[in-house]
């Protein structure tokens, strides 16, 4: 029986997500909140939450976020403001630029790995915003 009185913070922390079986193809995937990806995604991914790849969540694509967790598998360029956790079933193929890492035993990590400050992600995350395709059509539009 569903609840008659729901708080209006029950939907305080929304989840975009991309379930099991499912596959998305985008140029670029943006959101303001957290991410989880279960299926897999193709393109881009930019979020000012947590990004969180489940245990069967494959991207192949550039990410840039504030924190991951990464249970699944990564083919691209990563970029993490704060903490990237890889957990025993990841698989990461790439480069990482990222503040902090913790990497669990069994982890599979194939690339470079770069330990950068705030300042830095905060100047790449304005870089790799500014080369969305969102923000290169309103370049385009306002010429």
């Amino acid at each position: 029986m569903a609840e008659k009185n729901a708080s209006p913070q029950s939907h305080a922390h929304e989840i975009t997500r991309i379930p099991v079986g499912t596959e998305v193809r985008a140029a670029y995937l943006f959101s303001e909140k957290d991410v989880r990806i279960d299926g897999t995604f193709t393109g881009d991914i930019i979020t000012s939450g947590k990004l969180i790849i489940g245990e069967t969540g494959y991207i192949y694509g550039n990410i840039c976020c504030k924190n991951a967790d990464i249970y699944g598998r990564i083919d691209g360029d990563v970029i993490i403001g704060d903490t990237l956790m890889l957990q025993s079933t990841c698989i990461f193929k790439g480069l990482l630029q990222t503040h902090k890492l913790s990497v669990e035993r069994g982890a599979r990590f194939n690339g470079t790995c770069k330990i950068i400050t705030q300042e830095e992600y905060q100047k790449m995350e304005e870089e790799f915003k500014g080369s969305s395709p969102e923000t290169e059509n309103s370049k385009n539009n306002t010429k």
